[in-house]
């Protein structure tokens, strides 16, 4: 039997978020102003900045869309609902390890390739795993998956990984 089963997280934005949104109405508005001394360009400077400013404060809405498909774990970044971008795939058995995040596993591995897909940019009440693959190598992914995601992804998940992290059930 087939196992398919997706889920898609609206990610919320974070003070880096509204920093990017600030900087770029503070930009917009110095780069209008400083058109207005070349009067033949203050129009198209205008419509330059409103265009540039629309993509760049709508790309700050990410949504992330998890999806299992007999025990491939692809997840995928959706930026203003207009853009789909691969983020990362896995086999759900070459998952080394996989939990509850904790902030101090950043350190612990650093060496690792990072991917926050998750709602918050800090993790917090998230789920991450690290696997070993050949295009990225050791990555760290934290994301926020509901139980039938996690449901989905057990059965296929090494054994001692799954006992380590859900226990007998």
């Amino acid at each position: 039997m087939d196992i398919f089963v997706e889920q898609i997280v609206k990610k919320r934005l974070g003070p880096k978020d509204y920093a990017i949104i600030t900087a770029t109405v503070f930009v917009g508005l110095v780069l209008i102003f400083l058109s207005l001394l070349i009067p033949a360009i203050t129009f198209l400077v205008l419509i330059g900045v409103c265009i540039g400013a629309y993509y760049l404060i709508t790309s700050r809405s990410l949504e992330f869309e998890y999806s299992v498909t007999n025990g491939d774990v692809t997840i995928d970044k959706i930026i203003n609902r207009r853009k789909r971008k691969h983020v990362i795939s896995v086999d759900a058995h070459e998952i080394e390890e996989i939990g509850k995040f904790q902030p101090d596993l950043l350190r612990r591995k650093s060496e690792y390739a990072k991917f926050f897909t998750s709602e918050y940019d800090d993790g917090r009440e998230s789920w991450y795993f690290c696997a070993r693959t050949s295009k990225k190598g050791n990555v760290l992914v934290v994301f926020d998956p509901e139980e039938k995601v996690l449901n989905a992804i057990k059965p296929f998940l090494p054994r001692q990984v799954a006992f380590v992290a859900f226990g007998r059930h």
